[in-house]
Order: C-alpha cells, then structure tokens, then sequence
C-alpha cells in the first residue's frame, strides 16, 4: 500500500470493497448450501458452516472499516452506530441461524461499548461493564437462541422462510453408548 502514495487509501478502499462483495458472495453460497438442507441432517450442513465462517470476516471488516469505525476513537453517533450493526448482524444471525456473524463483530462492539462506557464518566469500570453487559447479553441469547430465533424467522414471509433453516427441528436422538 505504501508504494500507492497518495492513492493508498484510494486503493484500500478499494480492496476493502471488493473484499466485501467477495464476502456477500460467498455468504449467499453459504446460503444456497444451507437451503439445500433446511434441517441440517446432511454434510451440505457442514459445507455452509464452513462457508458462513469464511464470509463473516470478510464482510464485517470491511463493513466496519469502510465506514470508519476501527480508527481508535469513536464518538457517541459511531459507538451508536456499531451497535446498532451488531443488532442487525445479530438479528441476521438469528434468521440464517448461524453465529459467525456475531463472532466476527463482537471485537468491534466491545471496543465501542468500552468506549460509551469511558464518555459517560466509567472510566475505571468501562472494561468491567463492557464485558458485564456484552456476557449477559450473549449468555441469555444462547440460552434463549431457539426462541429468539423463531421470534425473528416466523414474522416472515413464506418465500424466505422456505429458504431458512427449520425453526422447530427435532432435536436428535442420541443413542447409548454400546
């Protein structure tokens, strides 16, 4: 990049774009493995896991970055703003029922949390605070991820449902060890 010169941020911007429709791309293909085993009985179901997991760095980074997010300090209106997209990512990951989304961002969400924390006077506790509020807030959505997840996939319209991993899966039958 340094070599760029004065298009350097020109070209990262650039990069970071095309790295992001790489993601989309690849998080759509994810998608097409998983609507191609709704109820996650077969490997497809482990393709697309793998495929989620590669395409959530690669559209959250540059989401992030591009709207110049990760540069160290953010005010009140962007620690807002990377919240609100981690709802969303959140809400998305609830849909696709997958978590890599919320993996990938959580680095980001903690950094602004910390950061709110610090501008409203928690100075000495915005560390203890961000890790309180974001571990409750992730403890009780794995505890409550299945009802949460059909709370956002059932409101729906049926074409996408049909698209979406089963809300309702049995659970599977564990057999004895022999």
């Amino acid at each position: 990049m340094a070599g760029l010169g004065q298009n350097a941020e020109q070209a990262k911007n650039v990069i970071l774009g095309l790295v992001l429709l790489l993601g989309v791309g690849i998080f759509l293909f994810a998608m097409w493995w998983d609507s191609s085993d709704r109820a996650r009985l077969t490997r497809r179901s482990d393709v697309a896991f793998w495929l989620h997991l590669l395409a959530a760095p690669m559209i959250v980074h540059p989401i992030f970055t591009l709207l110049g997010l990760n540069n160290g300090s953010a005010t009140l209106s962007e620690g807002l703003i990377v919240i609100l997209l981690y709802i969303a990512l959140g809400l998305t990951a609830l849909a696709v029922d997958r978590r890599a989304l919320l993996v990938s961002a959580l680095a980001y969400v903690l950094w602004a949390l910390a950061d709110l924390f610090k501008r409203f006077g928690a100075v000495e506790l915005n560390v203890a605070l961000t890790a309180l509020v974001m571990g409750s807030s992730l403890l009780l959505l794995s505890a409550f991820w299945h009802q949460a997840r059909g709370a956002i996939v059932r409101p729906l319209r049926q074409g996408l449902r049909e698209k979406l991993p089963i809300v309702d899966r049995p659970a599977a039958s564990i057999q004895p060890a022999a």
